[in-house]
């Protein structure tokens, strides 16, 4: 039995230096990629990334669709100051174990609706517990009302 033999000749690499610089290249891409990802910001619009303020409703540049609710730490409390104005503790909804408060317009309260375009929301907040400090620490965003 004879074994098969090719007499092809082998195809030489003409240009290795070529090979090496794609080879390169792709991995300057994936590791920029990587970088990138790595330094992505992967909150969500109106998620605050400080670890005092957890999240906003509506977030910031979005249209109100039910309540303005600021979920805070859970040791942390506060207000709202919609539009400059201070709502009143009467009206603010209150969950004190989770540390969100929220404001809803309605009938009773001192704004019943937003009148359409943007509105300013500013939660100013300090611990549980705790006298109110005469400078809190504070967030700020804005929202869009269409009514």
């Amino acid at each position: 039995m004879t074994v098969p033999t090719t007499d092809a000749p082998q195809r030489r690499l003409q240009h290795p230096g070529r090979i090496l610089v794609v080879v390169g290249l792709l991995a300057a891409a994936v590791t920029l990629g990587a970088i990138a990802i790595n330094a992505a910001d992967t909150t969500r619009a109106g998620e605050e990334p400080r670890e005092s303020v957890q999240s906003v409703n509506p977030a910031p540049g979005e249209i109100l669709q039910d309540a303005i609710t600021a979920d805070l730490r859970n040791t942390l409390t506060g207000v709202l100051v919609i539009d400059g104005i201070e709502v009143p503790e009467d009206q603010l909804n209150r969950v004190e174990p989770l540390g969100q408060v929220s404001f809803r317009p309605g009938p009773g309260k001192d704004v019943v609706r937003f009148e359409p375009g943007e509105h300013s929301v500013v939660v100013l907040f300090w611990e549980q517990g705790e006298e109110r400090p005469a400078s809190p620490q504070s967030y700020r965003w804005t929202f869009r009302s269409v009514n």
